[in-house]
């Protein structure tokens, strides 16, 4: 009866679906009850496994009840829950009763917990939204990917004896395993576990396909020349909609990626979890909604994505390649996705895992302008493994005032395999006493690594001396920890062009005391002002109006990523 109703499935797709499928609700159930359960464990047809209903879980999420069943049959003795099974549909008598979605952590027999139908049936004619999504994330990339720390859905596993959401095996392509382990962790700690099971290249297309449930679904977060697909299962297909995964994917709502037909290649046993090794088969419309129950896909909506070019090239060896790669629109995963795909780009570039010196261009295209961003970096151990130099880009996606609507990103990378860096050992100006109006020397003593000392002259225009001001002081620092000469922003605009004023690494900046007064004016700094216009402008408006300690800043562009800082000062000649 099985055979002929996944038979049935089979030949009438997505439309038919399970419109016809009878359900029961937690009540109706018992334990010793049997029955059955559909996942794909190799290809793209479902297999079924054999359940047996073990009780029910009262109110275990906020009005969610969890039904827990033991499995046999398809090898689940051995290899117990599968990652990747999240979704398979579970019946008893032929009739639905919801999706498995939940296990534990080293169990020794096949138990699961499955979220009942009718919860899930509730998402099941959420709308569409229009705007790219956000997610929720529990803790920043270590040492990777600047994301902001906060609640996920998935708790820590060690920490209660409580089920878990299954993890959902995030399928990479195209990276290598330093970059997976870079960024491996926080992937984890959202519920995914990469699994290095290859994927597309650019430019070719999926063909459109159908999905039944017990398929193998998946959710694109990138695509390309580097691909990553979180796989999971279908437990209910009605219409155009698609249930699926029967646990929230971020729970994040409302937001879209490309929804697929993902194709099994072998299940890789493992007594910590199991998991399924899948790429992505066929394209089938766009995840809609991620709520507790489920995720919800649409077979008639398309997903926007990003486009991102990344172009490296070493010039040690001449070595020149170009990415391709598509990411979701969404203000959390885009930045890290992109991040990721840079990373893997300059790790490929450098070649080795000796010193490295990093030049990164990147120019974002936004809906009203498009920003150009660009720095040096240095990894004594080759590439660039600390992403969080990358930090910038995640501030463009999210801005604390808006959505700025990323279109495009373009990347340019060169590598040096050379030690490329300077420390600052120190400053004195030449003369033992400064005159008002004169360009006064100040000799910077740089160390750069291998070479001799080098002394940079900076002229620095003296003012006038003042009670409050009677010797020039600088302080001499790089541009990796030198303040951007930019007011608080108060709108998307200021805070794009704050950032676009941030200094780079190889920066020498050189921040100089003044005897004016400047004010912070609605996201903008106003320097040298006289004291007439500042009483007029603090009259005027003082909710707008801050005043500030005048510093001038002078930026001087070197060869070298920099490190260190000096000081020194030389009294002012009293007229």
């Amino acid at each position: 009866m099985c055979r002929a109703f996944l038979i049935l499935l089979g030949l009438c797709g997505v439309v038919a679906g399970a419109s016809a499928v009878e359900t029961l609700r937690p009540e109706q159930l018992h334990r010793g009850m049997k029955g059955y359960g559909l996942s794909v464990f190799q290809g793209t047809e479902p297999q079924r496994f054999e359940v047996e209903i073990l009780g029910v879980l009262p109110n275990v999420f906020p009005k969610q009840d969890m039904i827990l069943i033991r499995m046999s049959g398809a090898n689940l003795e051995q290899h117990k829950v599968i990652a990747g099974m999240s979704g398979s549909p579970i019946y008893v008598d032929d009739k639905l009763i919801g999706a498995l979605a939940y296990g534990w952590e080293f169990e020794n027999e096949p138990l699961a917990g499955v979220t009942p139908i009718h919860n899930m049936l509730a998402e099941l004619n959420q709308p569409v939204g229009d705007k790219p999504g956000t997610v929720t994330i529990r803790s920043s990339l270590e040492n990777a990917a600047p994301l902001d720390s906060e609640i996920s859905p998935f708790g820590s596993p060690a920490a209660y004896a409580a089920p878990q959401p299954l993890l959902t095996p995030l399928s990479v392509g195209g990276f290598s395993p330093l970059v997976l382990e870079t960024f491996g962790g926080t992937w984890q700690r959202l519920g995914l576990l990469p699994v290095a099971a290859g994927g597309g290249a650019s430019g070719a297309k999926l063909p459109r396909g159908t999905i039944v449930p017990g398929g193998a679904i998946g959710v694109e977060l990138i695509r390309g020349d580097l691909s990553a697909v979180a796989v999971g299962t279908a437990a209910y297909v009605a219409g155009k909609r698609i249930l699926a995964f029967g646990h929230p994917f971020f729970q994040s709502g409302q937001w879209r990626a490309p929804a697929v037909l993902a194709d099994v290649q072998t299940i890789m046993s493992s007594a910590l979890r199991s998991f399924k090794m899948a790429t992505a088969r066929a394209r089938i419309g766009s995840l809609i909604g991620d709520w507790q129950s489920c995720i919800v896909a649409d077979t008639a909506v398309d997903a926007p994505m990003i486009p991102v070019a990344i172009d490296t090239s070493n010039r040690e060896t001449g070595q020149q390649q170009t990415y391709h790669v598509e990411v979701v629109d969404n203000q959390k995963l885009s930045p890290a996705l992109v991040q990721m795909a840079i990373v893997e780009a300059i790790t490929a570039a450098s070649g080795s895992s000796q010193d490295t010196t990093v030049h990164v261009g990147m120019e974002v295209e936004l809906a009203d302008r498009t920003m150009k961003l660009a720095d040096t970096f240095f990894n004594p151990a080759g590439g660039l493994v600390n992403a969080a130099a990358l930090r910038p880009l995640a501030s463009v996606f999210n801005t604390p005032f808006g959505n700025p609507q990323v279109k495009r990103i373009r990347v340019n990378v060169t590598a040096v395999q050379a030690r490329q860096t300077a420390l600052i050992k120190g400053a004195y100006f030449s003369k033992s006493e400064a005159e008002h109006g004169e360009r006064i020397p100040l000799n910077v003593v740089l160390q750069p690594f291998g070479k001799p000392e080098q002394t940079m002259t900076i002229p620095i225009k003296v003012p006038a001396a003042t009670d409050s001001l009677r010797t020039l002081s600088v302080l001499v620092l790089p541009g990796a920890t030198a303040p951007a000469d930019a007011a608080p922003p108060d709108s998307v605009g200021t805070f794009l062009d704050a950032l676009q004023k941030q200094h780079r690494q190889t920066d020498l900046v050189v921040l100089v005391q003044s005897p004016g007064q400047g004010l912070q004016y609605r996201g903008r700094l106003l320097k040298n002002l006289p004291v007439s216009a500042i009483n007029v402008l603090d009259d005027f408006s003082s909710r707008d109006i801050t005043g500030i300690t005048d510093v001038q800043q002078i930026v001087v562009p070197t060869a070298w990523v920099l490190s260190g800082v000096a000081a020194t000062r030389v009294p002012i000649r009293e007229e």
